[in-house]
């Protein structure tokens, strides 16, 4: 599958307001992820599930789609598509065709059995929209005394939650709708549904901010958290209480992390900057949890002009790094015209972190009614003239370049290597001769480039 995208996830417009649906007990629904987690009209989007029973059963994913307006097409009725066995053991697989830029996708996955049917979460995504980075969430406070949750948002800018969810034990018990909002810098704060806050019941605390189960101080207990897409971002796993260890101490108030980043245990602070705990918390999966890497910085130098072909007429732009790259303001030459911009990046041109995003000649618009106009490039593109394809900065810095001739004239006529593309092989390596790959992997090798 495609791995280009304008972006996505990541307004990934989220999963649905509710808990996870009640299962038959026989059959188990978990895992449910989708990718490319960034969908662009391109994008195929494999789902993948693991699901368990007892005794044969059968498993469809069902999925429906608006449009930018909310309006059901192809009637509103469920389409469902029978899943296949993946390549691990209960893995399940199935595929939702590529859409344009803003449809709203919602899917479900089904497995029924002669007995029951059981039911995922609904799970939803937007087809070009705007990119989160979530990695900067973390699980930062949890209580099994006052029974709550904490997130926290390490990053500069504000994230909608909407679609995130929590796992307890392997089964999800919160899932944020469109309403939950975090600061940069800011705290959410999850309460169980079994308690009191401030002596009020339950019942007069936001259902959004409402976890489905218990939470213990002092039992063994795993805490998820979860992109929309069903990526893990944070992991507290405690696997290893010992009442009876000299060392066990009951939490007196909260699992908190320290501004070290691993876990300690300390005076409860609920939505509020916790306090330095002294003695480090017991029983961890691996030990102390490892301070949360400090994000990367956007590197421009990941992007590079990766193929391009003459034939089709399409050029080929790659990211090397491990951060998406939105290409807001960057810009393509043709011929060495500075003057005379073939295309111009805009926000929705986003390339994943070792991702695509191919771009195709004015000239080929009908064979592509799929694309934006802001996926075309003015301009024709031979595969037997000579050629200069630069890539710039915004502020007008040439970021990569690409010549085919010794001329130094543009546009000569000399030998015509169709249907063949100018390649890195492999991605972001030489130039070479090598099969037309757009929007996927490069060959490994390739042939020298004919230049006269």
């Amino acid at each position: 599958m495609k791995k280009i995208m304008f972006v996505a996830l990541a307004l990934l417009m989220g999963l649905a307001s509710c808990v996870k649906d009640k299962q038959y007990p026989g059959i188990t629904i978990s895992n449910v992820t989708y990718n490319p987690t960034a969908v662009q009209a391109d994008d195929d989007v494999t789902v993948t599930a693991t699901i368990t029973c007892f005794k044969e059963f059968t498993a469809n994913l069902v999925y429906n789609y608006t449009d930018e307006n909310g309006n059901y097409l192809d009637g509103g009725s469920p389409i469902s598509v029978a899943m296949t066995g993946g390549s691990e053991k209960d893995s399940f697989v199935a595929t939702i065709p590529h859409l344009p830029n803003g449809t709203k996708v919602s899917f479900w996955i089904e497995a029924t059995n002669d007995e029951a049917v059981a039911t995922s979460p609904i799970m939803e995504y937007e087809v070009g929209a705007v990119a989160i980075d979530y990695s900067v969430l973390r699980l930062n406070e949890l209580n099994g005394n006052d029974k709550f949750i904490e997130i926290y948002n390490a990053g500069a800018d504000a994230i909608n939650l909407n679609g995130v969810y929590i796992e307890k034990d392997g089964v999800q018990n919160w899932l944020a709708d469109n309403t939950v909002k975090i600061e940069a810098g800011g705290y959410v704060l999850l309460y169980s549904e079994d308690v009191t806050i401030d002596g009020a019941a339950q019942a007069g605390y936001p259902e959004s901010l409402t976890f489905h189960s218990g939470l213990s101080a002092k039992k063994n207990v795993r805490i998820q958290l979860f992109t929309p897409a069903g990526v893990s971002i944070d992991d507290f796993n405690l696997v290893d209480i010992d009442q009876n260890d000299p060392a066990y101490i009951p939490a007196p108030g909260s699992y908190s992390r320290n501004a070290d980043g691993n876990w300690y245990y300390a005076d409860a602070t609920p939505g509020a900057v916790n306090v330095d705990g002294i003695v480090a918390l017991l029983g961890l999966e691996g030990g102390v949890t490892p301070e949360p890497p400090t994000p990367e910085e956007p590197d421009y130098t990941n992007l590079v002009l990766n193929e391009l072909n003459g034939d089709t007429k399409f050029i080929e732009i790659y990211n090397m790094g491990n951060l998406d790259l939105s290409m807001e303001g960057m810009y393509i030459t043709k011929d060495g015209n500075e003057e005379d911009i073939k295309w111009t990046g805009d926000a929705t041109h986003i390339v994943p972190a070792h991702g695509y995003l191919v771009l195709y000649s004015i000239d080929t618009q009908a064979d592509h009614p799929e694309l934006g106009e802001n996926m075309f490039f003015n301009s024709g593109f031979s595969a037997k003239k000579t050629v200069r394809i630069a890539l710039y900065m915004a502020d007008g810095t040439e970021r990569d370049v690409f010549t085919r001739g010794t001329t130094g004239e543009w546009g000569q006529t000399i030998s015509n290597v169709a249907p063949q593309s100018y390649a890195r092989t492999p991605d972001g390596g030489d130039w070479k001769l090598a099969e037309a790959t757009p929007g996927a992997a490069n060959p490994a090798e390739g042939e020298d480039i004919p230049q006269e």
